[in-house]
């Protein structure tokens, strides 16, 4: 080999290792941001009843409700596990609306309407906030290869790493 066409060579391993390695920085960065990303639940709200709550969710993650409500004007609230939070969005009748609330600890909460007697007249649902990235029901995404690409990202910049250093070991 020439000393052209390895200066070459050495060149274009550097910057397949640069691109791997960003490669894999970013999609560490894209994996973070889908786990903190806030969970979002359409629900309906009417006649004393809350459809469409979650039975379980991630826990450290937000929460976002879109509501639709009918008839009576309903909101949102959440206790349990030392929690009460109150919404901070006006009552919503015969329409829609969003409600967030911040991130949650693992264990057991009640969702209900804090509006009049809606909570005593069956507006409350329980809800159970599980440790970790994944959560049954409707807040788990689908699965679309998981941490193959960042692994074969690492492992193909170690690899082009390691030509690189052992090309330039060889160069005279």
């Amino acid at each position: 080999m020439t000393r052209g066409s390895s200066r070459l060579l050495n060149g274009s391993l550097k910057a397949v290792s640069a691109f791997c390695l960003s490669g894999v920085l970013l999609g560490g960065a894209a994996v973070t941001a889908l786990a903190q990303a806030a969970q979002a639940f359409n629900v309906h709200l009417m006649n004393f009843v809350i459809q469409g709550a979650p039975a379980q969710v991630r826990a450290g993650v937000p929460l976002v409700f879109n509501v639709t409500a009918e008839g009576f004007p309903h909101n949102l609230a959440i206790d349990g596990n030392g929690v009460d939070l109150r919404p901070s969005t006006p009552n919503i009748q015969n329409g829609t609306g969003t409600i967030t609330f911040p991130a949650l600890q693992p264990g057991t909460y009640h969702l209900y309407c804090p509006v009049g007697q809606h909570r005593a007249n069956g507006m409350d649902v329980t809800f159970t906030v599980v440790a970790g990235a994944t959560a049954a029901g409707p807040t788990r995404l689908p699965a679309t290869g998981g941490a193959a690409l960042p692994a074969g990202l690492g492992a193909l910049g170690l690899v082009s790493g390691a030509a690189g250093v052992w090309l330039r070991r060889r160069a005279p």
